[in-house]
């Protein structure tokens, strides 16, 4: 119900938005599919209001939207069953490679740039630890919990542990302790004592950091040394980014440097180029509006949504770009 709610709420604004033609060109298809993520979710509510957008001001183009998932979302353009999809740039890098679970390079993973949503990793500790993250993350016997196998922050969080030459078997073997478990019990966990280490992915600001300052526990975040940063950029595709020092007062006294994932736009190959060049004019023209979707894509930069990414720029996206003056 919500995911309809905010929808029709979306296709009402842009409704009532002057609709300006697209130049002349020819679109070819009229019919393709966009992959969000499960029902309910962020990825999906951005993706309803997208669609709407995008049907709105591109004229004979039908969006559907499906559920999908970061993991799955590559595979589903590469085989061309959804034309167009939101990404995660790690994990698109790791499909165009042809690793870490995906067979065969994706030699059909584009672009239309990133979407300007980015949830950063926050370590929290307690307050009294003196510890830096490469002190605590090379030690065997840390307490640390984040979530299951096989999502972002355990993925992530094993290869930081590596880089560190720590893993979680040898957490494991070495008194350490590795929990596994959701948010809903990783905080109050932390909270409570049960761990020391409490390893998240979210936006800024986080929803989690409201839950840790409200438990009695006090709390502090880390910063990412620029050697771990840039590995794991170099090596698996994150981004970087930092956690302004007014986001947490309580948790922080300074910018904080941490590692990254940015949300990108996958677009399969054979899509045309007009209908790329079309699908990110829209997004160039509208960019003001965009927040009215969801409030992270108010982070929508054209002049910068085209640099650094995992995979290829469209062809037809980097004419829109260029034709709006972005990249010259």
């Amino acid at each position: 119900m919500r995911t309809t709610l905010i929808s029709r709420a979306a296709a009402a604004v842009f409704a009532a938005a002057v609709f300006v033609p697209l130049a002349d060109a020819q679109i070819k298809e009229s019919n393709i599919a966009l992959a969000a993520g499960s029902v309910g979710g962020s990825w999906f509510i951005q993706g309803s209001g997208l669609s709407a957008l995008w049907s709105e001001k591109i004229p004979g183009l039908n969006i559907r939207v499906v559920p999908g998932g970061g993991t799955d979302n590559p595979k589903r353009v590469q085989r061309d069953l959804s034309q167009v999809a939101f990404g995660i740039d790690f994990l698109a890098k790791a499909a165009a490679d042809g690793v870490d679970g995906y067979e065969g390079k994706h030699d059909k993973l584009r672009s239309l740039g990133l979407t300007g949503m980015v949830a950063v990793f926050q370590v929290y500790v307690d307050a009294a630890e003196t510890r830096t993250l490469p002190e605590l993350f090379a030690d065997p016997k840390i307490r640390i919990g984040t979530t299951p196998a096989a999502t972002s922050e355990y993925i992530t969080l094993a290869r930081t542990l590596e880089f560190y030459g720590n893993s979680p078997d040898k957490i494991r073997d070495g008194g350490g302790k590795l929990s596994v478990s959701n948010y809903s019990e990783l905080i109050p966990a932390f909270v409570d004592g049960q761990i020391d280490v409490l390893w998240t992915g979210d936006g800024i600001p986080s929803a989690f950091a409201a839950q840790v300052l409200d438990g009695r526990r006090k709390a502090r975040l880390l910063e990412f040394p620029d050697d771990v940063t840039k590995s794991l950029s170099d090596k698996f595709g994150y981004g970087r980014a930092v956690i302004p020092a007014a986001t947490y007062p309580t948790l922080q006294s300074k910018d904080l440097p941490v590692a990254a994932m940015a949300n990108l736009y996958l677009i399969n190959a054979d899509v045309s180029d007009d209908l790329a060049y079309a699908l990110v004019k829209v997004l160039i023209d509208n960019r003001d509006k965009l927040g009215d979707i969801y409030k992270a894509l108010d982070g929508y930069d054209p002049a910068t949504a085209w640099k650094d990414l995992p995979i290829p720029l469209h062809p037809g996206a980097e004419k829109a770009y260029r034709d709006a003056g972005f990249i010259r």
